[in-house]
């Protein structure tokens, strides 16, 4: 992978890009079993050019790029040409179109996930802002620039740090350690907090030698040898540290007593498959006063492509589903990968115990992981807003259902979202629209 930087201060890169796990990646390392067979040596998975936006200054004389705001205020911004030419010379460096990110923290959240996506990428060219930012018309042309790939603006979290320097070390950190081979161990990062070797949750807590320090020991199972109670035993303190420490990655954050529920913490999800179709069913026929939903999903999973479909299992029981099949736009094939997710329901034996929550995350998560465009729900506003959706009037989408703000979207690709206009779920879901 190519990784181009544009900053103010390079100067700033080199201690991070040359130590540890990054200058490791940037090296062709050679095989420790075979340190001199030149055919065992695991080549360099990533390559880092960092270039300062000073270079594209049209003031000679001090370099410039800066302006105070229109309107007043404190600070300056950063201006238009400057980081537009250098976005287009820097792009031509290399035949791979890069994917272009723009550190802000009005962005979207950086996420494990969002690391697992942009890891797939063959370049990435990262724009650390500054002082009160990029202009807003050089973000807007380079959002709408399709050729060029469109923008991605991603923040860490809700604080705001003094440039996006800083960021920008995190987002290449956390995107190049997942490269095949960047770590020593090709299960690392598999098995690191947030992946999908530990469920999305937390890791478990980790030991290592002496077995006893200052009156503290290693729990005993960790030294018995037996690897199918060892990973019984890392699979249940992982639960329970995410349980205490952040219960919404179990979706149990709704303010219920859901968090302490020994129930839901037996809940788990995962994909459903055809051998389900009967279960599935069950559940939406006892989770809605008639049975128009549970016919639908049966209907669906019969006849029709569904992209995902997600189970909450408690004990051997199903008892949570949640749908996801295509949507179409009015422009036609142009526009991809649109997603509606519906019906999701909970039996009612297990509803107000977050187990909604938990597959509308899983749901959001593997729109995420699988590049998905726009994730689009109806329901409603409280429920589903917390999570991420607002309505899709806002942003001139509609659908065949009037509903008002209950019909709702997640754009996922801020640099390519889904256009204004109708949008539709699969036929099978007019019955229900009439």
């Amino acid at each position: 992978m190519r990784i181009d930087v544009l900053t103010l201060f390079p100067e700033m890169f080199a201690g991070v890009l040359e130590s540890s796990i990054l200058k490791r990646a940037a090296m062709d390392v050679p095989d420790p079993a075979a340190p001199d067979d030149p055919a065992r040596v695991r080549k360099a998975v990533a390559s880092y050019h960092v270039h300062n936006l000073r270079n594209w200054s049209g003031d000679e004389k001090h370099a410039k790029v800066d302006s105070p705001p229109y309107g007043g205020g404190p600070g300056m911004v950063i201006q238009c040409q400057p980081v537009w030419d250098a976005v287009e010379a820097i792009t031509e460096e290399h035949a791979a179109k890069p994917r272009r990110i723009l550190t802000t923290p009005k962005g979207q959240r950086l996420t494990q996930t969002l690391c697992e996506e942009l890891a797939q990428e063959e370049r990435l060219m990262v724009i650390a802002g500054h002082y009160e930012g990029l202009d807003q018309r050089v973000i807007d042309r380079l959002r709408e620039d399709e050729d060029g790939g469109g923008l991605l603006e991603i923040s860490l979290g809700d604080y705001v740090l003094s440039g996006g320097e800083l960021p920008a070390m995190t987002i290449i950190d956390s995107v190049v350690r997942l490269l095949p081979g960047a770590l020593g161990h090709a299960d690392s990062a598999h098995e690191d907090s947030f992946s999908e070797g530990v469920d999305r949750l937390l890791d478990h807590p980790p030991y290592t030698r002496p077995p006893e320090w200052e009156g503290r020991d290693v729990p005993e199972v960790l030294l018995s040898g037996d690897h199918a109670k060892i990973a019984a035993w890392r699979k249940e303190r992982s639960r329970e540290l995410t349980r205490q420490r952040r219960p919404d990655l179990l979706g149990l954050d709704d303010g219920s007593d859901a968090a302490a529920s020994p129930r839901t913490d037996l809940v788990t999800l995962r994909d459903a498959d055809e051998a389900d179709a009967k279960d599935l069913i069950a559940v939406h026929a006892a989770a809605f006063p008639t049975d128009a939903e549970a016919k639908l999903v049966a209907e669906l999973l019969d006849g029709y492509d569904v992209l995902f479909s997600i189970a909450a299992e408690c004990d051997g029981r199903i008892v949570g589903h949640a749908l996801l099949t295509g949507m179409t736009h009015e422009d036609g094939g142009s526009v991809r990968g649109l997603v509606g997710l519906a019906p999701i329901a909970v039996h009612p034996d297990f509803q107000g115990r977050g187990i909604g929550k938990a597959l509308v995350r899983e749901a959001i998560r593997q729109c995420k992981a699988n590049r998905v465009t726009a994730l689009f729900v109806l329901g409603e506003p409280g429920y589903y807003g917390p999570m991420g959706f607002q309505p899709a009037s806002e942003q001139g989408l509609t659908s065949e259902f009037d509903a008002g703000d209950a019909f709702q979207v997640i754009q996922f690709r801020p640099d390519r979202p889904a256009p204004a206009g109708r949008v539709s779920y699969a036929p099978a879901f007019n019955n229900l629209a009439h």
